[in-house]
């Protein structure tokens, strides 16, 4: 069963009491998507009492009059077989959800009980506002919310835009918690009303029946009136012509240009700004970006995103700037304004719209992995700006061309209307953001820049895109053949091995190419892992604006490193593909970068991992796991060092060492036929001519049972985290069931009790956990208040209570069973998910491709018994082996006098033994 969602035919209802309905009937699906949209953003909180719309979201999950125990709808609706979600933006609010296919009749009355009737319990809203001073606490580090909070200072600060969205501790009590209750009431009955929300369905039930159900869950609702949106202008005079200096936390250089528009959505038609990004954001030879990178000024480009309402729009063109780039901010943004001309000029070039249009309606009709509940949302909200006929055309994306409205678009793009944002360490700062501590300043720009970008110079390299090489007329299905609806080995000779299956269940033009290059040089050393992710930096850059038509036209490209070397991995459309392969084939084999882009690439190398030790604890915690359990995996912190002092000449050591001598083994699987696969592996076969040997091995640390091992990893965070991690004894089907099952078991109730109850912290979860197909599982928590010793042993004191007591879940065994036998049994939802998954068994020699299947056999015939078994043994640490991480934060560490601890990670790497 699939669950698209065919929008076309959507049926449009409007109840008495002026709710708007737009209802989908979907036969095939077998899932039903509900999504309600409220105007009631943080847009209308009470300027004394900021954050409390997203507070009143929160408090609708805590209990409404038919499921009054906070979080209730949660669990009703995971048993429906569903999840359950909300929002809070700007001027709306959106709560939505998803339900097996025919459970919808029971779970619609309880998410309309959820929006009219709740309970507000002073009990559950002292615990929320907890939870949400920990979400605002966890993410006070995170440069984006911060900059959000500068550009809320830097807006009309009579714009609703300038509140503070999120609310916290701070915030609300100022005021009594019956004062806040009082409020929270206020705030719902006059904005969660039938004229002030709009309802959207997707579902397999007749439409009748489902318009009969949408009257009797919403037909009691009050009509209430529509909110006001009658906001002043987001930007004066005073605001715009300025530049804003932030000082960020992690190490970056980027400068924002921002054009101030009005919302454009009456011209979805011909959608002007999608077709000016494209334009801006081209990455080719003659772009902007590539004229940019050629004088060692930039980076990356990206065009388009910015914050956006009703009423107004942000168009933002960011870049990621080089030391050299930040001194020639001016020339960048003449470059800018320059490319901005060509655009103006060639608006008259219809066939550049049409093959704009032509490359989103392939997009949209091979569409892969679309997310229904996504497009519910949107939908929902539409309803507010759109007429139902309107509605039911937005998804189709063949635009209209007219040449009025994107030259009317373009004229925002002028030197007055524009805010920059320059995000240094090296800018001056004068001020500190309220809530996040960011540092910035605010300067007018100087008149004669602005001046001189009113009449920028033409820049003779900079020239837009031809048309599109990799456009094919049109796109064709073969027909399949026998046999090859699995892999087939085509070749093996030792050194090199290739694969070929057809695709015979989505019926798409597209395919995926894998090629792994498997090569001692690349992997043996941290010296040789350094000079691989500088060698791939290099080449990746080298080739992007080669094949950036490729990439537009849906033929997409990824050079990535993994723990035994490298893996070329190409997918999207068949037509060319083989093509595509081969010519980046060539330029792995041939590219050797000079020196100064072996200096330029060993700077950003630096920058990244300084960056990715900034990360919050517990992504540390976890990237370290992966580190310790994986033989040839290298931590960030042990390359640094040698990246800072590899020389040019032993990166091309490694580099022509890397390919004297390697094993590749291939998978191509798609819309091809086994000739044309057979023919690619003749091909690929002479490419490399240096093959041989077998492939490295891909092994993982064999922990000590019965014994614990303490890791600490220092981290630049306030916050405490601890990640306990359990290894399973082996790869079987049983210890791998048993590690599933247990910890779909333990996941709700370490939740619920550890962070709703206890509130240790804001990042509380556990994990299925597996390297290179070995079980485990992870218990973490990232905490603002407490200890690492504390939260480990909150953790263990919970692990052995529930593991001594498992006999309690036995009533919810069955449904646990049935929920993880659902996943394994879930069919891909895509080519590409497919071929990834089959790419996978290759590479874990699960030849018969069904390690899912097997596994949901296995789960099946497992008793409570042998769960309760495992259980009494992890308790009484007889099973698995235990590796606990932590990092300290602003805490005391755990004491480690008399505990097994890994000081060095490469003295424990040479000293473990392995799977």
């Amino acid at each position: 069963m699939n669950n698209t969602i065919n929008l076309e035919n959507a049926h449009h209802v409007t109840l008495p009491n002026g709710l708007r309905a737009m209802l989908c009937h979907t036969p095939e699906a077998s899932e039903s998507f509900v999504s309600m949209a409220v105007r009631a953003g943080h847009f209308y909180d009470p300027s004394d009492c900021q954050g409390l719309a997203h507070l009143l979201e929160h408090m609708l999950f805590m209990g409404s009059r038919h499921l009054p125990k906070p979080n209730a709808i949660n669990g009703f609706i995971e048993q429906h077989g569903g999840t359950i979600n909300a929002w809070t933006g700007t001027e709306y609010a959106n709560y939505h959800f998803s339900c097996s296919r025919d459970t919808i009749a029971q779970t619609l009355p309880a998410f309309a009980d959820m929006l009219r009737q709740p309970l507000f319990e002073e009990d559950a809203l002292t615990n929320e506002i907890k939870n949400i001073h920990s979400e605002f606490e966890f993410k006070k580090k995170d440069d984006l919310r911060r900059l959000y909070q500068i550009h809320k200072e830097t807006c009309n600060p009579q714009h609703p835009f300038a509140k503070f969205s999120v609310g916290n501790s701070d915030t609300f009590s100022q005021h009594e918690c019956a004062e806040l209750k009082r409020r929270l009431k206020v705030l719902h009955q006059s904005y969660y009303c039938a004229q002030n929300m709009r309802l959207c369905v997707a579902s397999p039930m007749p439409i009748p029946q489902l318009e009969a159900l949408v009257h009797q869950c919403f037909g009691t609702l009050p009509s209430g009136q529509l909110a006001s949106d009658d906001w002043p202008e987001l930007y004066t005079e005073n605001e715009l012509g300025i530049q804003i200096n932030i000082h960020p936390l992690q190490s970056a250089r980027r400068m924002i240009v921002t054009f101030a528009l009005p919302a454009l959505q009456n011209d979805y038609k011909t959608k002007p700004l999608n077709y000016i990004s494209h334009l801006i954001g081209d990455e080719g030879e003659g772009s902007l970006l590539a004229y940019l990178k050629e004088k060692d000024w930039a980076l990356n480009l990206i065009a388009g995103s910015g914050i956006e309402g009703d009423k107004f729009k942000d168009f933002n063109v960011s870049f990621q700037l080089t030391q050299e780039g930040l001194k020639h901010k001016a020339q960048v943004l003449e470059a800018l304004f320059s490319y901005i001309e060509l655009i103006k000029e060639a608006s008259t070039e219809e066939w550049r719209f049409h093959e704009k249009s032509q490359l989103n309606a392939l997009a949209l009709e091979y569409e892969e992995n679309v997310k229904p509940l996504g497009i519910m949302t949107e939908y929902a909200q539409h309803q507010f700006i759109f007429e139902p006929e309107e509605l039911n055309r937005l998804r189709s994306t063949i635009g209209s061309y007219d040449r009025s409205v994107i030259e009317h678009a373009l004229s925002f793009f002028t030197p007055k209307n524009l805010r920059l944002k320059v995000i240094s360490k090296d800018v001056k700062t004068t001020q500190v953001c309220a809530f996040y501590e960011a540092e910035y300043s605010v300067e007018n720009i100087d008149d004669s820049l602005l001046r001189s970008l009113e009449s920028a110079k033409r820049i003779s390299a900079l020239r837009l895109p031809p048309p599109n090489p990799y456009l094919a007329s049109e796109y064709t299905l073969i027909l399949p053949e026998t046999g090859f609806n699995i892999p087939n080995k085509l070749v093996d000779d030792g050194g090199y091995r290739f694969w070929f299956a057809q695709d015979q269940q989505f019926h798409s033009p597209k395919g995926d190419i894998y090629i792994s290059f498997d090569t001692a040089r690349f992997s043996d050393s941290l010296t040789s892992v350094a000079a691989k992710r500088i060698w791939l930096g290099a080449l990746n850059d080298h080739l992007q604006a080669k094949y950036y038509r490729a990439e537009i036209a849906g033929l997409h490209y990824r050079i990535y490193g993994h723990q035994a070397g490298f893996t070329l991995h190409t997918r999207g459309f068949t037509n060319q593909q083989t093509l595509l392969a081969s010519q980046l084939l060539d330029a792995v084999l041939e590219f050797t970068p000079d020196e100064r882009v072996f200096e330029h690439h060993k700077a950003l190398q630096i920058q990244s991992l300084h960056n990715s030790l900034l990360n919050k604890p517990t992504n540390r915690l976890f990237s370290r796991l992966s580190v310790l359990i994986q033989r040839n995996t290298q931590a960030p912190v042990e390359l640094l060092d040698v990246i800072e002092n590899i020389s040019y000449q032993e990166m091309l050591s490694c580099r022509n060492n890397a390919f004297e001598h390697y094993f590749v083994e291939a998978f191509m699987h798609g819309n091809w036929a086994s000739e044309e696969a057979k023919g690619f592996s003749t091909e690929l076969r002479n490419h490399c001519k240096n093959t041989g040997g077998a492939p490295l091995s891909r092994a993982v640390s064999k922990l000590p049972v019965g014994g614990t091992l303490y890791h600490e990893v220092l981290c630049n965070h306030d916050d405490s985290a601890v990640v306990l991690y359990l290894q399973a004894p082996s790869p079987s089907l049983t210890d791998t069931a048993l590690c599933m099952v247990l910890e779909q078991m333990l996941a709700a109730p370490f939740f619920n009790s550890l962070r709703t109850e206890q509130q240790l912290g804001y990042i509380v979860g556990t994990g299925y956990v597996p390297h290179n197909q070995h079980p485990g599982m992870a218990f973490y928590i990232q905490s603002p208040q407490c200890s690492p010793k504390q939260l480990l042993d909150a953790m263990t004191a919970f692990l052995f209570q529930q593991l001594n007591e498992i006999e309690f879940y036995r009533f919810y065994w069955p449904t646990i069973q049935q929920n993880l036998i659902k996943q394994l049994e879930e069919r891909d939802l895509t080519l590409s998910m497919k071929s990834q998954r089959l790419w996978v068994s290759l590479g874990t020699q699960d030849l018969e491709f069904n390690r899912n299947a097997k596994l949901a056999e296995r789960i099946k015939g497992l008793s409570f018994e042998e769960i309760q078994d495992f259980a009494y043994q992890l308790a009484k640490r007889e099973r698995c082996g235990e590796l606990v991480l932590f990092s300290r934060g602003k805490f005391e560490s755990i004491p480690t006098q008399e505990k097994r601890t890994i000081n060095s990670i490469s003295e424990f790497k040479k000293e473990i033994p392995y799977y």
